[in-house]
């Protein structure tokens, strides 16, 4: 059975949408057709906090973006309402300690005014369109992970099977340049359009197989420090090499694929056992 769903989810579409026209961490031909549809001075806002809104693979996690963009992201209520709770908070002295106690109160107020002033613009004149080319994209690429077996057959090579019910690819229309493949919960990811179709199965298989180690490597260290991120991407290459048969992405980490397939030779070894490997490698 696919447990691989793709969905257009409007708040996050929303949400990427401001981070790709205030160039936070996007830079592209999206984010500058709709730079001028908002006032500069709220585009300037978001941008002046870039650094805590914004990720980068392996690098960098803002210290906000977890509440401000993977939260509001996940589609639970509208991201408007979201954001003016924040607003709402800070007014009341409500926000947690934690933000208060490092400094971080008053820049979420800030990007939370800026985000909640845009989203009417954004759900009447540009999801229309934008939910139209998602759907249509959507339409080519779920076809693929239907008629392969893919999940199926990544859960065997790995050996663990999927935690949750569904893994949820939220596509979205403003992350070319930039990062992407972004879990903003547990059993939902984050994935831009620019790619064809046949690139899109590998890339989101990719992160399908990411988060199998999850739930494979949850007694390791994996997940938990940046060190760690170039071998568990590398694991996810070799296990996705063995189900399709090549790999298209991810360059930088064929050299751990090799690895691993070097060890193959050695025994039968769980996932566990060769992300251990990976890390005495060098």
């Amino acid at each position: 059975m696919n447990r691989i769903r793709l969905i257009a989810n409007r708040e996050a579409n929303f949400i990427f949408h401001m981070l790709s026209v205030a160039q936070c961490g996007y830079d592209n031909a999206y984010g500058q057709k709709h730079r001028a549809d908002y006032p500069g001075q709220t585009l300037e806002t978001l941008k002046r906090h870039e650094g805590l809104i914004t990720v980068r693979g392996g690098m960098h996690c803002g210290a906000l973006y977890g509440l401000l963009i993977c939260l509001p992201a996940e589609g639970r209520e509208s991201a408007k309402a979201f954001y003016q709770e924040i607003m709402r908070q800070a007014d009341a002295g409500e926000a947690p300690a934690y933000y208060t106690d490092n400094g971080l109160d008053k820049p979420a107020r800030e990007i939370a005014e800026a985000m909640a002033a845009c989203y009417d613009h954004y759900v009447q004149n540009i999801w229309p369109q934008d939910q139209a080319t998602l759907e249509d994209y959507i339409a080519q690429v779920m076809p693929l992970f239907e008629s392969s077996g893919f999940t199926d057959r990544a859960e065997a090579a790995v050996g663990c099977a999927l935690p949750s019910e569904c893994f949820y690819a939220t596509m979205v229309t403003s992350v070319e340049n930039g990062p992407e493949a972004i879990d903003i919960s547990e059993d939902q990811d984050v994935f831009g359009i620019a790619r064809s179709p046949e690139d899109a199965l590998y890339f989101i298989g990719h992160e399908y197989i990411i988060y199998l180690l999850k739930h494979a490597l949850k007694d390791e260290d994996a997940f938990h420090r940046f060190e760690t991120w170039p071998i568990t991407e590398g694991l996810a290459e070799y296990y996705l090499k063995k189900v399709m048969g090549s790999t298209r992405f991810f360059h930088e980490q064929q050299r751990y694929v090799s690895f691993f397939e070097a060890c193959e030779g050695k025994g039968s070894h769980t996932a566990a056992v060769l992300y251990r490997m990976g890390l005495n490698m060098n």
